[in-house]
Order: structure tokens, then sequence, then C-alpha cells
């Protein structure tokens, strides 16, 4: 099903029609009433921690339903969530990736506003009736978004804190790459989905992306300061989504190009385009860098050649300045220092 397809306002019988097109069995009933917020939990084949995601979205809101989509899994994840009390499961029989699990979540919600939630990472309590609040008070607002505490495999904080810088009209923040946000700080007002469409399911890790800078084009953005979430960190290992960063930052730096094509930015001019699409090219090829300059006293070694040739490849010329590598050559003397 193409992501751009507009279905979320389908009457009953056309939803029905659209679940058999899809393939997938929904287990537990609904009911009708609207709530406030719906959390849609896309999964795959990680019920140890689904669970404690599940806890935390509940634990978010006062009038919250939670949708957990299994993306066809092939382990104890239907029994697991069997087991949960006060969820909606909805089990796809063919692989469809996050963005296909969370179009077939805001299909199946009741609420007025949408939240995405990795299984992996956790909602903090009350945070999602915090971003409703906001949204109740702005009805000109298309997403609030907060704070994302960074966490490492174990869920421990590792101090750093994101945090987009300003409200209002963020649309060239967004598309230069230089707007910090996640769909686990976000909760996106419902009626966003019918004006832009559905998430785009070709877009692997970075769908995300480009909903909410689709959304930015038209409807203004709220931030607020308060942490909403714990995000787990992706190491090159853990096969998470987000693992690979070079490869998702280039997929990125394609996909711009379409942005780029967006009513909005074709009105703003060549000028506006290009500069731009420079400044988001030299962002993602710092970006690499200093992910590199992290990894290597981590032992990380393929990643880090990984993202040096990205940036390379990104930016040539700025990748291959002297100054580029000065952290990654003050981690190499530290390293052989410890080591003599």
């Amino acid at each position: 099903m193409d992501g751009y397809a507009l279905l979320t306002g389908l009457d009953r019988l056309d939803r029905l029609r659209c679940l058999v097109r899809l393939n997938f069995t929904e287990v537990v009933v609904r009911t009708e009433r609207m709530v406030t917020t719906s959390v849609i939990i896309p999964t795959h084949d990680r019920p140890q921690l689904l669970i404690r995601a599940v806890e935390s979205a509940r634990a978010a809101g006062t009038d919250v339903e939670v949708i957990v989509v299994d993306d066809a899994s092939i382990d104890d994840t239907a029994k697991v969530c069997r087991g949960l009390n006060g969820i909606r499961y909805v089990r796809l029989e063919r692989n469809q990736g996050v963005a296909g699990a969370r179009n077939v979540g805001i299909m199946e919600s009741s609420g007025r506003y949408i939240a995405f939630l990795d299984d992996d990472d956790l909602r903090l309590p009350g945070s999602l009736d915090i971003q409703a609040a906001v949204l109740d008070a702005n009805p000109e607002v298309g997403f609030v978004c907060g704070a994302m505490i960074m966490a490492n495999q174990d869920y421990e904080p590792t101090g750093e804190v994101f945090l987009p810088r300003e409200s209002g009209d963020v649309f060239w923040n967004l598309l230069e790459l230089d707007f910090p946000v996640m769909p686990l700080s976000t909760l996106i007002r419902k009626e966003c989905f019918l004006r832009v469409g559905l998430l785009n399911e070709r877009l692997t890790g970075i769908d995300d992306w480009d909903i909410l800078t689709r959304i930015a084009e038209i409807y203004s953005v709220l931030v607020i300061e308060d942490p909403m979430g714990i995000y787990r960190q992706p190491t090159p290992s853990s096969a998470q989504g987000s693992s690979s960063q070079s490869a998702q930052l280039r997929r990125a730096a394609r996909h711009q190009l379409q942005l780029l094509e967006l009513p909005r930015a074709r009105d703003a001019g060549p000028g506006k385009r290009r500069a731009t699409r420079r400044r988001a090219i030299n962002r993602i090829a710092d970006t690499l860098l200093s992910s590199a300059a992290r990894g290597f006293p981590l032992g990380e070694y393929g990643a880090v050649c990984a993202n040096i040739l990205g940036a390379l490849r990104m930016n040539p010329l700025r990748a291959a300045r002297p100054g580029a590598y000065k952290k990654l050559a003050e981690h190499l003397f530290a390293k052989r220092a410890t080591e003599t």
C-alpha cells in the first residue's frame, strides 16, 4: 500500500476492505469511544522490550489508547500481547516495516492526537497529558515536541538531552536537518495526516523526518522544554533500525532533493533551495565525522570507517579538512597513551 494514501477518513466498510488488502488480523476488538491520544507501537520480534514500552505509554497519559502493531513477528510477540491488558493488538501477516505498521496504527486509531513509540523506547509519566494540553490550547499547531533523554542499551542515561531550539515556522530547519526531533518526543494532531498523507513506506529509517517536514510546511510547531521520553541509543551491533547512521543519512540526503520540490520550497526560489541543500550536506558530513570520533574509543571500527567514508562521499572538501579529524586524533593518542 502506498504510504501517501489518505485512509484515515474512510468509513467502516471501506476500512474493512483495506484490512483485507493489507492482510492483517485484528485480535483485540476495539471500542468506538474517541480518546484524547492514540499511542502506536510497531514491533517485530522484540517481546522482551515491548512490555516496558507499553507500560510507559499507559503511564504517559490519562486518556490514552495503546495500539500495538505486530509487524509479522515469528516469535512469542503474539503470546506476550495476549497477556497485556488495556491494549489493542493488530497483527500484520506480511512485514511492512515501521512506516507501514505506523500507518496501520493511524487507520485503527480513535484519538485526536497521535504519538509514535518504538518498542525499545520509553515515554515519561504524564508526558502525553502535557503535550495534549498544549495542542488543545493551540489549534494552529500541527505537532508539539519536547526534550529527549538519551540512554545506553540498558536504559541508563548518558547525560545527553536533545531539544530543538525554536518553535513556530521550522520547515526550513527540518529541511536542513537542523531540528533534532524524533517521534518519541512528539505528539501530532491527527488531522495533519488528512492534509499531508500518511508516512511514506519507501523511506526506511527516515519516514518520520519526511512526515514531520511535510507537516511543518503548512503547520506551526511548538517546542516545550519538558523531557518527553527516554531514547535507547543504537549501537552498530544492536540491530535497531537506526544502527547504520551513515546509510540512513545518505538516504536523507537523497530524499531531501524530493522535499525541496514541495510547493513552499519551490516558491522560495533556486537560491534558497541551493543554500538549504549545501547546509544540509555540510551538516551530514560533520555529523558523520563526529560520530566516527565518538565510536573510535569504543572500538566500533567498522562504524568509524563507514562514517568517515560517508562524510567523504557527502562532501569531500569539507570532510578532508585537517580540523575535521581533530577529535579523532585526540581519541587515537589518548588510546595509545592508555596502552603504554
